[in-house]
């Protein structure tokens, strides 16, 4: 399949496996949706572009009717696509045929919404070092987690990908299908008093969190192997979060803004010319 590519002068470390303890350096920049400012959202050619850097991705995954599996944000197809209707309630054939470029910039014109399979592939022919996947499950569709379970077995994913945004009861037959399978638990401001406990929850390979956990919190979800991943003003510019995540040694930052984020640590690294 061809589709268009984005052409950058920069280029920033790939990160580490999930598996590996993030914290000994900078946190993984997880692309929000692909290079969204650059590329139409949860589409291959955003995905590409952050995969070429080196970044690593999240996405959002639905079940079509007829039960394939495919990345697009929102329950319906409006926004980002020609079309009109539920996701759930269409099937892969009737999604294929819809426009899901040309709304960001006529040079995307006929671009498809992908599948995850599809995504996987990108992942599996593009990466040069292993790129962790932030998947977020929007819907849970009957028979959804097995269906994952089984593209993850396929494209032998398990090491770079964990799943976020679901109850706790799919993440229990996510376990049940693999327990190779990373789950995370979902906290939002109003539940950062839940950080401790939920680090004892045995769903929780990593948290997904809307809130900056002090030192200590951090440094015991290390000791339990846990993972902590930031999700906080995501749409914005704001080098303060960043270099705050960093400091205390978060795992992972999802951002709209990667580039500008690796860019500003890099130059901070820099010495001062005199």
């Amino acid at each position: 399949m061809s589709f268009n590519m984005l052409m950058f002068t920069c280029a920033i470390a790939a990160p580490p496996e999930l598996t590996v303890n993030a914290s000994v350096a900078d946190p993984i920049l997880l692309a929000h949706r692909g290079l969204v400012e650059h590329a139409p959202e949860n589409t291959l050619p955003a995905f590409a572009a952050a995969i070429e850097l080196g970044l690593s991705i999240e996405l959002d995954v639905y079940q079509t009717r007829d039960e394939h599996l495919v990345v697009i944000h929102d329950k319906t197809v409006d926004r980002t696509t020609n079309g009109t209707g539920e996701v759930t309630k269409m099937t892969l054939a009737e999604i294929h045929k819809l426009d899901a470029g040309s709304w960001f910039d006529q040079r995307f014109n006929g671009e498809k919404v992908p599948t995850l399979e599809g995504v996987f592939k990108l992942i599996r022919e593009r990466q040069r070092t292993p790129v962790t996947i932030a998947l977020n499950m929007k819907v849970i569709s009957p028979g959804i987690e097995k269906n994952i379970v089984q593209l993850v077995e396929k494209y032998e994913l398990f090491n770079q990908l964990c799943t976020f945004g679901q109850p706790s009861d799919s993440s229990r037959r996510f376990k049940q299908a693999n327990p190779k399978l990373q789950t995370t638990v979902y906290l939002n401001n109003s539940e950062a008093d839940q950080f401790a406990a939920t680090l004892q929850d045995p769903l929780s390979d990593c948290l997904w969190v809307h809130f900056m956990p002090n030192t200590e919190a951090m440094e015991q979800a290390h000791k339990l192997g846990k993972q902590v991943w930031l999700a906080l003003n995501i749409g914005e510019k704001q080098p303060d979060i960043w270099d705050k995540a960093r400091a205390i040694k978060m795992d992972a930052i999802c951002t709209d803004w990667p580039l500008e984020c690796s860019q500003h640590w890099r130059l901070a690294a820099k010495p001062s010319n005199f």
